[in-house]
């Protein structure tokens, strides 16, 4: 009897929808995880290819950016006194104003303890000097555009209520970050934000042939328990983590989703049991047992769900490898590979049943526990 109860449930005119919207849902969490995974195979491809950089930062432990961390300055005297350190670099990173003759621009400024050996280091390319005293700076080429000054231009810099006049000796290319950025001797950055002692981080290299795991490690044992050695240049790090970010948020995302899949599966079996209200109080009145009338509709979502989260996957994936097929007819450079894999697919498919079984069971024990004459027939 419960086989043929089954499959008359099945012949209702509304199964095929409720499999439909159950696919769609599932369709954009398939085509989702199949982006993802190509982005995240190409940050790891790119990620082996780039070398660990040699240098290394000391900053503040508990800050976010290089702008707000703040460490003590005689930590350089520290590791000049190191046998095994090639060269240190203090700097201090500060958020200031820089005043035109035409209007206010707000700038990352670096001070540096020794504006030649930072550009010697960083290969660059000087069009006029290096700053030599705190009324001279050098701007980067990309700052320098944007903001329309030239080398030789006067500029005023103003930190809270400080203000310092310098004098625009040569404009740097090198390439990083410090072409957007206006670069002074640290004197300057001092005399605008205060001479506190403290700067906002240590550039230091280690020398050749020097073990650098152990070197790191004594280093940072002299350091305060506020300090930490930060490695340059950790792309494969960086990649990793910016995967796992994304991944988080695709999971909160997805829990939206089975949400609404709880949401919908309610409503499949709510109709299911108005519409076959007649069907299942046959069905007890020829004997049925509470648990059998549960069971069919527990299946009959579960089913549907399972189905419709099947099509689902099936649609992510072919719909997202037509996107990028189109894509590259239209632009051929742009080569996306999307992809799912198995473990995802599976994964998709149980957090689908299982939203879908959650959601229909509260209909399900409402008819099971309806008695057959209270229903209309």
């Amino acid at each position: 009897m419960s086989a043929l109860s089954f499959k008359m449930l099945f012949r209702k005119g509304g199964t095929a929808s409720s499999i439909l919207a159950i696919a769609l849902l599932v369709t954009i969490l398939a085509s989702m995880n199949s982006i993802t995974n190509h982005i995240n195979s190409q940050a790891e491809m790119l990620g082996r290819f780039v070398n660990v950089g040699e240098t290394y930062l000391i900053l503040n432990r508990n800050s976010t950016a290089t702008t707000d961390s703040q460490i003590d300055a005689e930590l350089t005297s520290l590791l000049n006194n190191l046998t095994i350190i090639k060269y240190v670099l203090p700097q201090r990173v500060l958020t200031a104003t820089l005043t035109t003759s035409s209007q206010n621009h707000t700038i990352t400024l670096r001070g540096i303890e020794d504006v030649t050996s930072f550009f010697k280091l960083r290969k660059a390319y000087i069009n006029g000097t290096a700053a030599k005293n705190e009324t001279e700076a050098n701007i980067g080429e990309i700052l320098a555009t944007a903001l329309s000054i030239n080398v030789g231009d006067e500029v005023t810099l103003t930190v809270g209520n400080n203000l310092l006049k310098v004098k625009v000796v040569g404009m740097v290319r090198i390439q990083t970050q410090s072409d957007a950025e206006l670069i002074v001797p640290i004197e300057a950055a001092n005399r605008l934000a205060g001479n506190n002692g403290k700067i906002s981080f240590i550039e230091f290299a280690l020398k050749e042939n020097v073990n650098g795991e152990d070197a790191i490690s004594h280093i940072a044992q002299l350091l305060p328990k506020d300090a930490k050695i930060v490695r340059t240049q950790q792309l494969k790090e960086f990649m990793q983590e910016m995967n796992a970010q994304t991944l988080n948020f695709l999971n909160i995302w997805s829990l939206a989703v089975y949400a609404i899949v709880v949401v919908a599966s309610y409503v499949i079996a709510a109709r299911l049991t108005a519409e076959s209200s007649y069907e299942l109080a046959m069905l007890k009145a020829l004997g049925a047992k509470k648990g059998l009338i549960f069971i069919l509709v527990l299946a009959y979502t579960a089913t549907t769900a399972l189905t419709g989260a099947t099509l689902g996957v099936a649609l992510g994936i072919a719909g997202t490898q037509t996107a990028s097929t189109m894509l590259r007819w239209v632009r051929p450079s742009v080569e996306i590979t999307p992809f799912l894999k198995v473990e995802q697919a599976l994964q998709t498919l149980l957090l689908t049943l299982f939203s879908s079984i959650l959601g229909c069971i509260y209909p399900a024990l409402k008819t099971a526990r309806t008695r057959y004459m209270e229903q209309p027939l």
